[in-house]
């Protein structure tokens, strides 16, 4: 599903909810949750064979191995997963907005860089390209760089090799 651009899924949206709220949704949640998925796989996937056999050793049960062991361990492959998840969402958000603008659905940020291109309107174009990107540095800035930080801190997996901040 994630080599499939979620744009592709903006004509069956409308056909299936209209020019709504829900097709919108329907092509962010399209886009974003394979990414998801795949980086909460891939933690899984990184964490080392001796984490289960220890836990067998110490008597977890497999819900106890799961909860305490594999999801903590496999956080870092999942917080990518939703910084990946986020960016899919984003562009699916933009394009879908291109698109499918009318009926029940607000102006948004994609249906004004529409607006612009509409009217020829070169500096609202341009106006919306910035904001989109100010968007979505700011949120990767805000939100997701400073939990990457913690979790690679917590772990010992600095980038910077500096474990004590």
């Amino acid at each position: 599903m994630q080599v499939l651009p979620s744009i592709a899924w903006v004509p069956a949206a409308i056909i299936l909810f209209g020019l709504s709220d829900a097709t919108i949704y329907t092509v962010l949640l399209l886009g974003a949750i394979p990414s998801i998925i795949n980086g909460l796989l891939a933690g899984i996937d990184m964490i080392p064979a001796q984490y289960k056999a220890l836990s067998k050793v110490l008597g977890a049960s497999k819900w106890e191995h799961v909860m305490h062991i594999e999801l903590p361990a496999a956080m870092p492959g999942y917080v990518a997963g939703l910084r990946q998840g986020w960016a899919f969402a984003w562009r699916s958000l933009m394009a879908a907005e291109l698109i499918a603008v009318g009926g029940s659905l607000a102006l948004g940020v994609g249906s004004l860089l529409r607006r612009g291109r509409d009217l020829a309107d070169l500096p609202l174009v341009m106006l919306v390209i910035l904001t989109i990107l100010l968007v979505g540095v700011l949120i990767e800035l805000v939100f997701f760089a400073p939990i990457e930080r913690k979790l690679l801190r917590d772990r010992g997996m600095s980038r910077t090799g500096d474990n004590n901040g």
